[in-house]
């Protein structure tokens, strides 16, 4: 790999004039920047950006904390979050937790030391008091769909209550009473949340949750699966199942298959999170969406204006809507068929 040294060997010019002419262009005249480019391109040079960071003490990056990689949930949150960075000249790093405070505590720290400038975290793990204590030293951090009432300037997230809130409402309109749900981690606020919100939405119609028709998941496909078996086999009845992601839908929709139930004739199958699959599902199913995209270009955005201490962001929206997206596995029983 070429070195500055060489380049301004090729060019016939000081290494000071090459850097002057590949960081501030406007102070160099026109041929020996023309010079300069024709020695780069010749010779391949690039500039070492961990050097560059360390000399203007900006790395221009930003780290992102995620559970997961394998997952279409954080991935739409990423590539919001890299769009909101890529058009302000930003880089993203990113670290996974496995699921565990201890791995997000880790990887939160790591990217502290790899010199990123500000931290987009993505906690389910961590408590509310946990965040709080750590955040004290931590201050270049954004929340990123999770809200904390100490630092809620510094929270991009969604109404999960509300999200719940919807899916009970819907289900409802569509004339459903023996609703199931199967939840997230009961560890996890989002989980919770969204529980509160259709236990909510349900207490408003008169109806009680039965807690013979709660399961608790993990947000994937495989206790999606497990959980619906569960309901099947509990001799409950049941008309419809809110399940609180669309990789447990997914499940829940196997095993119907597999059971021989009938998925919306038999069980109607709601969905949360609004992830591609769902469109491509048997049948095509019907989700609560959140705006992850959204949600995390605005982390990302937000936490540029943290690493560039800008004093004025209220233009960022910090606080996000669901919406139903309505297909084919919720059976209306209003119609009478």
């Amino acid at each position: 790999m070429a070195t500055i040294a060489q380049v301004a060997l090729f060019a016939g010019v000081s290494t000071a004039t090459v850097s002057r002419a590949l960081n501030k262009p406007d102070v160099v005249d026109e041929k020996t920047k023309a010079k300069v480019r024709e020695a780069v391109d010749a010779l391949g040079y690039r500039p070492n950006q961990v050097a560059r960071g360390l000399a203007s003490r900006s790395s221009r990056t930003v780290g992102v904390v995620i559970n997961r990689f394998d997952s279409a949930y954080y991935g739409q949150m990423m590539q919001g979050a890299e769009k909101g960075l890529r058009s302000v000249g930003y880089k993203t790093i990113a670290e996974s937790t496995c699921e565990h405070a201890d791995g997000e505590r880790a990887a939160w720290n790591s990217l502290l030391d790899r010199q990123c400038e500000a931290i987009i975290l993505h906690a389910d793990a961590l408590s509310d008091d946990e965040l709080r204590e750590l955040y004290k030293a931590r201050r270049n951090t954004v929340l990123m769909n999770r809200y904390h009432p100490d630092f809620a300037d510094r929270c991009v997230y969604l109404d999960n209550i509300k999200g719940g809130q919807l899916a009970g409402e819907y289900l409802l309109s569509k004339g459903h009473r023996s609703i199931a749900t199967i939840t997230g981690p009961s560890s996890y606020y989002e989980a919770r949340d969204r529980l509160t919100g259709l236990r909510q939405s349900l207490a408003n119609a008169g109806i009680e949750l039965d807690p013979a028709l709660v399961e608790e998941g993990n947000f994937r496909d495989d206790m999606g699966f497990t959980c619906m078996n569960r309901l099947i086999d509990s001799g409950k009845t049941l008309s419809a199942v809110f399940c609180q992601s669309d990789e447990m839908a997914a499940g829940a929709l196997d095993a119907c298959r597999q059971r021989g139930v009938r998925v919306p004739e038999d069980i109607s199958v709601l969905g949360f999170d609004g992830l591609d699959l769902a469109y491509h599902l048997t049948p095509k199913l019907t989700t609560v969406r959140q705006p992850l995209r959204e949600i995390g270009e605005a982390a990302g955005l937000l936490a540029y204006a943290v690493a560039t201490k800008s004093t004025d962001h209220s233009d960022i929206k910090r606080i996000f809507a669901a919406e139903v997206v309505e297909r084919s596995s919720v059976r209306d029983l209003n119609d009478g068929s």
